[in-house]
Protein backbone atom coordinates (compact mmCIF):
# COMPACT_ATOMS: atom_id res chain seq x y z
CA UNK A 1 0.00 0.00 0.00
CA UNK A 2 1.35 3.43 -0.92
CA UNK A 3 2.25 6.10 2.11
CA UNK A 4 -0.91 8.14 1.18
CA UNK A 5 -2.92 5.81 2.08
CA UNK A 6 -1.58 3.97 5.02
CA UNK A 7 -2.93 6.14 7.32
CA UNK A 8 -6.93 6.01 6.14
CA UNK A 9 -6.06 2.15 5.96
CA UNK A 10 -4.70 2.24 9.27
CA UNK A 11 -7.75 4.84 10.88
CA UNK A 12 -10.44 2.24 8.71
CA UNK A 13 -9.05 -0.65 10.78
CA UNK A 14 -8.90 1.05 14.13
CA UNK A 15 -12.51 2.04 13.30
CA UNK A 16 -13.59 -1.69 11.71
CA UNK A 17 -15.60 -3.19 14.94
CA UNK A 18 -17.19 0.35 15.78
CA UNK A 19 -18.48 0.27 12.17
CA UNK A 20 -19.85 -2.77 12.07
CA UNK A 21 -21.17 -2.87 14.87
CA UNK A 22 -23.09 0.59 14.07
CA UNK A 23 -23.80 -0.81 10.97
CA UNK A 24 -25.95 -3.45 11.91
CA UNK A 25 -27.32 -1.53 14.95
CA UNK A 26 -29.24 0.69 12.41
CA UNK A 27 -29.50 -2.56 10.13
CA UNK A 28 -31.78 -3.79 13.11
CA UNK A 29 -33.30 -0.15 13.80
CA UNK A 30 -34.56 -0.11 10.38
CA UNK A 31 -35.71 -3.52 9.79
CA UNK A 32 -37.90 -3.16 13.13
CA UNK A 33 -39.30 0.07 12.07
CA UNK A 34 -40.32 -0.42 8.10
CA UNK A 35 -41.51 -3.91 9.80
CA UNK A 36 -43.85 -1.92 12.32
CA UNK A 37 -45.70 -0.11 9.76
CA UNK A 38 -48.77 -2.85 8.92
CA UNK A 39 -49.26 -3.21 12.53
CA UNK A 40 -50.10 0.44 13.06
CA UNK A 41 -51.18 1.70 9.40
CA UNK A 42 -54.75 1.36 10.49
CA UNK A 43 -54.22 3.65 13.59
CA UNK A 44 -51.33 6.37 12.54
CA UNK A 45 -54.64 8.71 12.09
CA UNK A 46 -55.45 8.65 15.53
CA UNK A 47 -52.37 8.18 16.73
CA UNK A 48 -51.17 11.25 14.84
CA UNK A 49 -54.22 13.53 16.25
CA UNK A 50 -53.48 12.42 20.07
CA UNK A 51 -49.73 13.67 20.07
CA UNK A 52 -48.92 16.62 21.87
CA UNK A 53 -48.14 19.95 19.43
CA UNK A 54 -44.35 19.99 19.78
CA UNK A 55 -44.29 16.38 18.28
CA UNK A 56 -46.14 17.54 14.94
CA UNK A 57 -43.42 20.13 14.16
CA UNK A 58 -41.54 17.37 12.97
CA UNK A 59 -40.68 17.97 9.23
CA UNK A 60 -42.88 15.88 7.16
CA UNK A 61 -45.17 15.03 10.00
CA UNK A 62 -48.87 16.12 8.21
CA UNK A 63 -47.85 12.65 6.33
CA UNK A 64 -47.26 10.13 9.00
CA UNK A 65 -50.22 8.39 7.72
CA UNK A 66 -48.51 7.52 5.07
CA UNK A 67 -45.74 4.34 4.34
CA UNK A 68 -43.05 6.96 3.47
CA UNK A 69 -44.58 9.27 5.62
CA UNK A 70 -44.01 6.94 8.63
CA UNK A 71 -40.55 5.82 7.67
CA UNK A 72 -39.61 9.43 7.87
CA UNK A 73 -40.73 10.49 11.44
CA UNK A 74 -39.88 6.82 13.49
CA UNK A 75 -36.93 6.40 11.59
CA UNK A 76 -34.98 8.88 9.16
CA UNK A 77 -35.95 12.44 11.44
CA UNK A 78 -34.63 11.05 14.90
CA UNK A 79 -32.70 7.94 14.53
CA UNK A 80 -30.63 8.59 11.58
CA UNK A 81 -30.23 12.51 11.83
CA UNK A 82 -29.32 13.21 15.57
CA UNK A 83 -28.60 9.52 16.75
CA UNK A 84 -25.88 8.41 13.47
CA UNK A 85 -25.18 11.93 13.67
CA UNK A 86 -23.72 11.68 17.29
CA UNK A 87 -22.07 8.45 16.29
CA UNK A 88 -20.16 9.85 13.54
CA UNK A 89 -19.57 13.08 15.26
CA UNK A 90 -18.45 10.85 18.61
CA UNK A 91 -15.96 9.23 16.43
CA UNK A 92 -14.83 11.68 13.94
CA UNK A 93 -13.74 13.75 17.31
CA UNK A 94 -11.66 10.98 18.28
CA UNK A 95 -9.00 10.70 15.44
CA UNK A 96 -6.56 12.96 16.18
CA UNK A 97 -7.27 13.50 19.67
CA UNK A 98 -7.04 9.08 20.84
CA UNK A 99 -3.40 9.77 19.31
CA UNK A 100 -2.35 12.90 20.92
CA UNK A 101 -3.86 11.12 24.08
CA UNK A 102 -1.78 7.99 23.66
CA UNK A 103 1.34 9.35 22.73
CA UNK A 104 1.33 7.78 19.70
CA UNK A 105 1.03 10.85 17.28
CA UNK A 106 4.96 10.56 18.12
CA UNK A 107 5.71 7.95 16.41
CA UNK A 108 3.11 9.19 13.77
CA UNK A 109 4.86 12.49 13.01
CA UNK A 110 8.42 11.06 13.21
CA UNK A 111 7.65 9.13 9.59
CA UNK A 112 8.10 10.73 6.24
CA UNK A 113 4.36 12.08 6.37
CA UNK A 114 3.42 15.84 6.81
CA UNK A 115 0.35 16.61 9.27
CA UNK A 116 -1.77 18.09 6.37
CA UNK A 117 -1.57 14.12 5.49
CA UNK A 118 -2.30 12.84 8.97
CA UNK A 119 -5.21 14.96 9.39
CA UNK A 120 -6.75 14.66 5.35
CA UNK A 121 -5.95 10.92 5.26
CA UNK A 122 -7.53 10.34 9.07
CA UNK A 123 -10.84 12.07 7.64
CA UNK A 124 -10.43 9.70 4.98
CA UNK A 125 -10.41 6.61 6.61
CA UNK A 126 -13.86 7.82 8.18
CA UNK A 127 -15.64 7.81 4.94
CA UNK A 128 -15.82 3.92 4.50
CA UNK A 129 -17.98 3.78 7.67
CA UNK A 130 -20.29 6.37 6.28
CA UNK A 131 -20.89 4.50 2.88
CA UNK A 132 -21.26 0.85 4.78
CA UNK A 133 -23.78 2.39 7.61
CA UNK A 134 -25.88 4.11 4.98
CA UNK A 135 -25.82 2.08 2.03
CA UNK A 136 -26.63 -1.08 4.27
CA UNK A 137 -29.43 0.72 6.08
CA UNK A 138 -30.80 1.45 2.55
CA UNK A 139 -30.71 -2.21 1.65
CA UNK A 140 -32.39 -3.28 4.49
CA UNK A 141 -35.43 -0.25 4.38
CA UNK A 142 -35.68 -1.56 0.56
CA UNK A 143 -35.65 -5.50 1.10
CA UNK A 144 -38.42 -5.15 4.09
CA UNK A 145 -40.68 -3.09 2.15
CA UNK A 146 -41.16 -5.74 -0.09
CA UNK A 147 -41.39 -8.51 2.06
CA UNK A 148 -44.25 -6.40 3.93
CA UNK A 149 -45.97 -5.63 0.54
CA UNK A 150 -45.62 -1.90 0.75
CA UNK A 151 -44.78 0.47 -1.85
CA UNK A 152 -41.66 3.26 -1.96
CA UNK A 153 -40.13 5.47 -4.96
CA UNK A 154 -36.47 3.51 -4.87
CA UNK A 155 -35.11 6.58 -6.64
CA UNK A 156 -36.07 8.88 -3.75
CA UNK A 157 -34.88 6.25 -1.25
CA UNK A 158 -31.71 6.08 -2.58
CA UNK A 159 -31.68 9.60 -2.87
CA UNK A 160 -32.52 10.20 0.43
CA UNK A 161 -29.45 8.12 1.38
CA UNK A 162 -27.25 9.66 -0.96
CA UNK A 163 -27.81 13.36 0.43
CA UNK A 164 -27.26 12.24 3.84
CA UNK A 165 -23.82 11.40 3.16
CA UNK A 166 -22.45 15.32 2.75
CA UNK A 167 -24.65 16.30 5.98
CA UNK A 168 -22.44 12.98 7.67
CA UNK A 169 -19.25 14.09 6.22
CA UNK A 170 -20.01 17.84 7.27
CA UNK A 171 -20.28 16.52 11.06
CA UNK A 172 -17.09 14.28 10.74
CA UNK A 173 -15.28 17.51 9.61
CA UNK A 174 -16.70 19.81 12.34
CA UNK A 175 -15.55 16.58 14.58
CA UNK A 176 -12.10 16.77 13.26
CA UNK A 177 -11.59 20.33 14.13
CA UNK A 178 -12.57 19.57 17.62
CA UNK A 179 -10.38 16.48 17.53
CA UNK A 180 -7.10 18.55 16.71
CA UNK A 181 -8.11 21.38 19.12
CA UNK A 182 -8.86 19.46 22.09
CA UNK A 183 -5.89 16.90 23.05
CA UNK A 184 -8.22 14.11 25.29
CA UNK A 185 -10.03 11.95 23.52
CA UNK A 186 -13.50 11.62 25.32
CA UNK A 187 -13.58 15.45 26.25
CA UNK A 188 -13.42 16.01 22.25
CA UNK A 189 -16.09 13.27 22.19
CA UNK A 190 -18.41 14.81 24.65
CA UNK A 191 -18.08 18.44 23.24
CA UNK A 192 -18.90 16.83 19.68
CA UNK A 193 -22.14 15.25 21.10
CA UNK A 194 -22.80 18.48 22.71
CA UNK A 195 -22.67 20.57 19.09
CA UNK A 196 -24.42 17.99 16.94
CA UNK A 197 -27.50 17.81 19.64
CA UNK A 198 -27.60 21.75 19.90
CA UNK A 199 -27.95 21.43 16.36
CA UNK A 200 -30.49 19.40 16.38
CA UNK A 201 -32.34 21.73 18.75
CA UNK A 202 -31.80 24.67 17.26
CA UNK A 203 -33.79 24.04 14.23
CA UNK A 204 -36.08 21.95 16.12
CA UNK A 205 -36.52 25.55 17.50
CA UNK A 206 -36.81 26.82 14.82
CA UNK A 207 -39.73 25.00 13.41
CA UNK A 208 -41.62 25.48 16.49
CA UNK A 209 -40.99 29.52 17.04
CA UNK A 210 -41.29 31.48 13.97
CA UNK A 211 -39.51 34.63 15.70
CA UNK A 212 -36.20 31.63 16.50
CA UNK A 213 -36.46 31.16 12.35
CA UNK A 214 -32.61 32.14 12.24
CA UNK A 215 -31.22 29.35 14.21
CA UNK A 216 -32.06 26.59 11.78
CA UNK A 217 -29.60 28.41 9.72
CA UNK A 218 -26.33 27.57 11.62
CA UNK A 219 -27.32 24.19 11.77
CA UNK A 220 -26.36 21.31 9.63
CA UNK A 221 -30.04 19.53 10.06
CA UNK A 222 -31.36 22.52 8.72
CA UNK A 223 -29.95 21.73 5.40
CA UNK A 224 -30.63 17.63 5.39
CA UNK A 225 -34.53 17.17 5.34
CA UNK A 226 -35.28 13.33 4.35
CA UNK A 227 -39.45 14.50 4.45
CA UNK A 228 -38.95 16.12 1.27
CA UNK A 229 -36.79 14.13 -0.72
CA UNK A 230 -38.22 10.32 0.40
CA UNK A 231 -41.60 11.65 0.12
CA UNK A 232 -41.49 14.03 -2.88
CA UNK A 233 -38.33 13.29 -4.40
CA UNK A 234 -37.48 16.98 -3.63
CA UNK A 235 -33.46 17.99 -3.54
CA UNK A 236 -32.24 21.07 -1.66
CA UNK A 237 -29.47 22.13 -3.57
CA UNK A 238 -28.18 24.72 -2.11
CA UNK A 239 -27.92 22.58 1.35
CA UNK A 240 -25.73 20.31 -0.30
CA UNK A 241 -23.57 22.79 -1.66
CA UNK A 242 -23.29 24.25 2.01
CA UNK A 243 -22.81 20.86 3.48
CA UNK A 244 -20.17 20.11 1.01
CA UNK A 245 -18.44 23.77 2.41
CA UNK A 246 -18.42 22.97 5.41
CA UNK A 247 -16.87 19.42 4.50
CA UNK A 248 -14.30 21.77 3.01
CA UNK A 249 -13.61 24.66 5.29
CA UNK A 250 -13.36 22.03 8.09
CA UNK A 251 -10.01 20.05 6.70
CA UNK A 252 -8.90 23.12 5.90
CA UNK A 253 -9.45 24.76 9.59
CA UNK A 254 -8.51 21.50 10.93
CA UNK A 255 -5.13 21.49 8.65
CA UNK A 256 -4.46 25.03 9.51
CA UNK A 257 -4.79 23.98 13.40
CA UNK A 258 -3.03 20.98 13.23
CA UNK A 259 0.08 22.42 11.00
CA UNK A 260 0.35 25.07 14.11
CA UNK A 261 0.46 22.58 17.26
CA UNK A 262 3.19 22.36 19.13
CA UNK A 263 3.08 18.61 19.38
CA UNK A 264 6.85 17.44 20.03
CA UNK A 265 8.19 14.66 18.13
CA UNK A 266 10.05 11.90 19.77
Amino acid sequence: MSDFLRIAYRTMLDNLKTSLVVTLLFMGVACMYTSFYPAFKDYLEEMAGSMPQETRMIRGFESMTTYPGFLNVELYQVFWILILGILVGFIAASLVSREVEGKTVDLLLSTPVSRKQVVFEKYLGLVPFILLVDFATMLVVYGVTLVINETINLNYLFMTHVVSLPYFMAIAGVGLVVSVAIDEKMKASVIMIALVVAMFIFESISLMIPDYEFLGYVSLVHYYNPANILMEGEVDGVGIVIMLAVVVESLVLAILCFEHRDIAVS
